[in-house]
């Protein structure tokens, strides 16, 4: 069995350059195929631009104080060290395998992945982290990318059998 990659993305043209290639074939190491990160990933490529979902109340609360006390140096951590394994994540942006395939969910992302390149309006404040511009919020996304897409192993990187 494989091992998880370890992946530091610096651009968009990597990543979309790893998709293509998940999606001839790879290697699945954690909980969710090519269709549930690639649709993970677009959700969460589209909020800086679109908005973040809002949240109840109490943990829209909770939130806020994280933001206001630990935001930043939260944000620091996970640009320097990624995301921690199993970090809890927003239920709405959790999907079936059974909701797409493969191919269409990557070319779904594909395309929000564009435009975001060609994004060049505000960046929407995170519930978590707050503020940030266009550069913070593009690294946090290759971040992002890196943790779900090492648990997706392409079959030319596979380990024989």
């Amino acid at each position: 069995m494989s091992a998880p990659r370890t992946l530091n993305f610096n651009d968009w043209d990597s990543i979309e350059a790893d998709l293509r290639e998940l999606t001839a074939g790879y290697d699945q190491l954690g909980k969710w195929d090519l269709s549930q990160a690639a649709l993970h990933l677009n959700d969460w490529l589209t909020y800086p631009m679109d908005g973040f979902p809002k949240n109840p109340w109490p943990i829209g609360a909770m939130m806020g104080m994280v933001r206001a006390t630990m935001g930043k140096s939260m944000l620091r951590r996970s640009l320097k060290e990624g995301f921690r394994p199993g970090t809890p994540t927003f239920p709405g942006s959790v999907h079936r395998a059974d909701e797409a395939e493969d191919a269409a969910a990557v070319e779904q992302l594909l395309g929000t992945i564009t435009r975001f390149r060609n994004y060049s309006e505000e960046i929407c404040p995170s519930p978590l982290f707050g503020k940030m511009d266009y550069e913070t919020a593009e690294r946090l996304q290759f971040v992002h990318f890196a943790h779900h897409l090492r648990l997706l192993v392409p079959k030319s990187e596979a380990a024989p059998e």
